[in-house]
């Protein structure tokens, strides 16, 4: 006759052995998941999880014309970037794009929008000025920029893996 072994500690064993493959799995795949990191010289102000696609829209006051504008932008196929899709203003000036080449330009109750730019960017830099006013728009989030960023401070936005955001920190001109 055989003697039956006690099988309460090889039970445990192979429980908490279950439970770390599943902690580590699933904490190696929330990492590895894409965020935009927005970023000043006092470090990361704010993060969120994105998608490629996710819509991204910046609004301000444009500094010399006063007028509002619009940038439609989206996070790149790979998230690791953006695309500027399209934008939309109120008055023609310095900085604002018009011409054909780059994108449909039209002109639609008071506002001039250009649409289809398709111009990639792997970062944004943005400088809140007195006459700004801006808010940051990911997915259905905004962020008044005007309340998180000190006036004339950079602010770097950028996407990336949560385990490179961290370290992926940029160089910030103040």
């Amino acid at each position: 006759m055989k003697k039956q072994k006690n099988g309460t500690l090889e039970t445990v064993i192979i429980i908490i052995g279950i439970i770390v493959a599943l902690v580590t799995g699933i904490g190696g795949w929330y990492i590895r998941m894409p965020f935009l990191f927005a970023q000043t010289s006092d470090g990361i102000i704010f993060r969120q999880r994105v998608d490629a696609g996710t819509p991204v829209t910046l609004a301000y006051r444009h500094s010399v014309q006063k007028t509002m504008i619009y940038e439609y932008l989206e996070v790149n196929q790979i998230a690791n970037g953006f695309v500027l899709k399209s934008t939309k203003y109120q008055s023609m000036g310095v900085g604002l794009p018009f011409s054909a080449d780059e994108g449909k330009f039209r002109e639609e109750d008071g506002w001039f929008i250009l649409d289809d730019i398709n111009r990639n960017y792997p970062e944004l830099s943005i400088r809140n000025g007195v006459t700004n006013h801006g808010v940051l728009t990911v997915g259905d989030k905004d962020y008044d920029l005007d309340a998180m960023v000190p006036l004339g401070k950079e602010m770097k936005l950028y996407v990336a893996p949560l385990y490179k955001g961290w370290y992926m920190k940029k160089e910030i001109r103040s």
